[in-house]
């Protein structure tokens, strides 16, 4: 066997081709920036940590904070580089090949690249075309083969509607694998199913500070979940995965949470706004977001793409994913962007 028969040639992996234009209505970040007075005290801090040794391998400073944040034990949590790393950490501990993983569709394209890394067979149940909810009758037919791992993004992106409610737990609560709720947008929503992870210990829950927290760039996401499984899946996380300044910045950022609370609301109220802009607009559907973003259709896509790219904007386009035609995704900006966007949007739909 050569090099070229190991490498698989057929795989392609997650990447976002989107131009790196001024104002980015892309990527679902908080438009905010962390303000110069709490990035100097995190730099402070860096200064007075030293370089030359490994970061604390088990995080515990960030994990006890962490852990007093949200209520529950530091047993419970695990931390990543990302979610990203943090869905690494789950599929390398709990998936083989050849294991069976239920995924709704559409949903978080990263999912489904990490999972082909696995070679493990993806039950793809599609969402309702309408409204993009799931049907749980379809997902139970699913429980059937037995999978080891069932994904929900809640709420979903880029649908941005709840794919699961509190109600609606009884209707998998045979389901004998393990749950995993996305709830990257659980700050905007206001939705989580963490007050259920000591009595259902097959539940995972994770969680990130790019959105909320302003934090994109630290790279930083955890997992909410029994502690017996937290224990289980640490064996599969990277020693020293979090450097010093992912570890630091997190740490402070959590004692600024009322300020960054303030911003959360500010993103709320100005979806809310750009939502209603863009229901009285005709040649195009608008879908409800409980997110930080807004999915809509229009026949006029590359139009808009094309003239939002023309002013300085990057919209993400999603017409190639499935139920998804002519589908695009807008974040929610400051103001003035959004106030750039409506205008555009409105002049090439008039």
């Amino acid at each position: 066997m050569g090099w070229k028969d190991i490498i698989k040639s057929d795989y392609k992996g997650y990447k976002v081709n989107i131009p790196d234009l001024p104002i980015k209505l892309s990527r679902n970040e908080n438009p905010y920036d962390i303000p110069l007075y709490i990035k100097e005290e995190i730099l402070k801090k860096l200064a007075e940590t030293p370089w030359n040794r490994y970061p604390d391998g088990s995080a515990k400073n960030l994990k006890n904070k962490l852990s007093d944040f949200l209520g529950v034990s530091p047993e419970n949590l695990l931390l990543g580089t990302g979610s990203g790393e943090v869905i690494q950490i789950i599929f390398n501990g709990l998936l083989i090949e050849g294991d069976k993983v239920v995924l709704p569709i559409p949903t978080f394209p990263l999912y489904e690249k990490l999972l082909q890394q696995k070679n493990v067979r993806i039950i793809k149940t599609y969402l309702n075309e309408k409204d993009f909810s799931l049907d749980f009758e379809k997902l139970r037919e699913t429980f059937k083969n037995s999978p080891k791992l069932l994904i929900l993004t809640n709420p979903n992106n880029p649908t941005g509607n709840f794919l699961i409610k509190e109600k609606d737990l009884e209707k998998i609560s045979d389901f004998s694998g393990f749950v995993l709720i996305d709830e990257a947008y659980f700050e905007f929503s206001g939705l989580t199913f963490l007050p259920y992870i000591n009595q259902l210990p097959n539940l995972l829950i994770l969680r990130t500070f790019s959105k909320a927290f302003s934090s994109a760039g630290i790279r930083l996401g955890y997992l909410i979940a029994n502690s017996r499984v937290i224990e289980y899946l640490d064996n599969f996380r990277l020693p020293y995965n979090l450097n010093i300044f992912s570890q630091i910045a997190g740490e402070i950022l959590l004692s600024y949470w009322d300020y960054l609370k303030d911003k959360i609301d500010i993103i709320k109220k100005e979806k809310e706004r750009v939502y209603k802009e863009m229901k009285t607009m005709e040649g195009i559907i608008v879908y409800p977001s409980l997110t930080n973003f807004i999915l809509f259709r229009s026949d006029k896509k590359d139009e808009i793409l094309k003239r939002c790219q023309e002013n300085g904007i990057s919209l993400r386009d999603f017409s190639k994913e499935p139920l998804l035609e002519n589908c695009l995704r807008v974040s929610i900006g400051d103001r003035k962007e959004n106030d750039l966007f409506l205008k555009i949007l409105s002049e090439v739909l008039s």
